[in-house]
């Protein structure tokens, strides 16, 4: 199963984004995400074995579930995967300990995980032709992350289909 853990909004937060963004993503071009796919990846696992599920859910039961606040504020463009992302401009310390901690609780349990600096994100289209600086968006989304996620993703021709597999509340 290919899985990840992420800040997962709810339908009408989903919905929200997709509106806000759409007239931005109208100049950018590339493909759109769906607004259902709308989440924020806290670290991304690959392929994993189904016997290893029962080490992920402890994993996520220790996690600490302090409240994550965001203000989405830009779309920044990402040249080399050619993606648009919906961005927060300041990262609360909060976000960075969560991600932080699920990175180091992988790497002890064995999990192959990125190494690389944890920039949050939420990708809103991908296969975007047109290279452009950071764009504001206004007004500015506020979001106060419900819940982590453990989430399994199945490639399809359409693109992603997402699947919670389990949540975990915050606040």
């Amino acid at each position: 199963m290919r899985l990840f853990f992420a800040l997962w909004p709810d339908a009408s937060t989903q919905l929200e984004w997709e509106r806000a963004v759409a007239p931005l993503q109208a100049t950018l071009g590339g493909r759109r995400i769906p607004a259902a796919n709308l989440h924020l990846t806290l670290a991304f696992l690959g392929e994993v074995r189904g016997d290893r599920m029962n080490e992920l859910l402890r994993l996520g039961d220790d996690l600490d579930r302090s409240p994550v606040f965001l203000r989405l504020d830009r779309i920044e463009y990402w040249k080399k995967p050619g993606l648009a992302c919906l961005r927060p401009t300041e990262v609360p310390l909060v976000l960075e300990r969560l991600a932080g901690q699920l990175q180091t609780g992988l790497s002890l349990a064995g999990f192959a995980v990125e190494h690389r600096h944890f920039k949050p994100h939420v990708t809103v289209s991908r296969d975007v032709p047109i290279a452009t600086a950071s764009l504001p968006v206004w007004p500015v989304l506020e979001w106060s992350a419900p819940v982590i996620a453990l989430v399994r993703s199945r490639p399809g021709p359409a693109g992603a289909d997402y699947a919670v597999l389990h949540e975990w509340p915050l606040g």
